[in-house]
């Protein structure tokens, strides 16, 4: 990379990670800070396609540009799903907590307006890949069972992000979590994170799974399939309110 676009780039991640310290739980500041950093230290796009491709699902996955958002986003089907079912329990999951993958899908793409709502500087593939990556992510939190609070929401980034390969993720992730860890004293929150990727490292690959196909199936038998190892209990945390507002 040449060096005054390496400085260009470094400045930009440096600002935008500044804008999202400040605005911590909003959506917009956390794709321009992600993207930002990933422009600069690498997104692991090889990495993601070539595991993507490395399974027939994967491939065929790929080669169809399976739409999972529209899956994950039809509600009634999924409360249709038998009691104790990876998919019901992701929709009771989902409408608790008021996360609608459709909603997230267009927050991601009005903040990257700029690149047509697509992640900047991809081919189709790894563009693609990348909204699959974001439209599965509170399923996953639900298979993974970590929570929506801020200890878990960094641990399942470490999980997504040791699957990945996705560098840029890791380092704004460790910096959120170290940042955290000073000010709060909450060195348990970096044991979660690091036992989250050991977790990560040894699942099966999930941007490659064909989780209509598990959606039906009850919770603990798809973790079994996909050797999703118990989670360990972790402490919870979140910003202050002070902090968020």
């Amino acid at each position: 990379m040449p060096i005054r676009r390496f400085i260009q780039r470094l400045r930009s991640a440096i600002d935008k990670v500044q804008q999202q310290r400040h605005d911590p739980e909003a959506v917009a500041p956390a794709v321009h800070s992600m993207d930002a950093l990933a422009l600069l230290l690498g997104r692991g796009d090889r990495t993601i396609v070539a595991k993507m491709c490395a399974t027939p699902v994967g491939r065929r996955l790929l080669d169809e540009r399976h739409d999972i958002l529209a899956v994950v986003s039809d509600r009634d089907r999924l409360r249709a799903l038998p009691e104790g079912s990876l998919g019901r329990t992701y929709c009771r999951f989902a409408e608790e907590n008021g996360l609608f993958p459709e909603h997230l899908a267009e927050e991601v793409r009005k903040a990257r307006v700029a690149t047509g709502g697509l992640v900047p500087e991809a081919t189709p593939e790894v563009a693609y890949l990348h909204d699959r990556y974001r439209d599965l992510h509170d399923l996953w939190h639900v298979v993974t069972g970590y929570g929506t609070d801020m200890a878990g929401e960094l641990a399942i980034v470490n999980f997504q992000a040791t699957q990945v390969g996705y560098r840029a993720m890791t380092i704004n992730a460790w910096i959120r979590l170290f940042a955290i860890a000073i000010q709060t004293g909450r060195l348990d929150i970096l044991a979660t994170s690091l036992r989250a990727r050991a977790r990560g490292r040894r699942a099966a690959y999930l941007l490659a799974v064909d989780w209509e196909r598990l959606l039906p199936m009850p919770l603990e038998v798809v973790r079994r399939e996909l050797a999703i190892e118990p989670l360990a209990p972790y402490r919870t945390w979140d910003y202050p309110a002070p902090a968020v507002a």
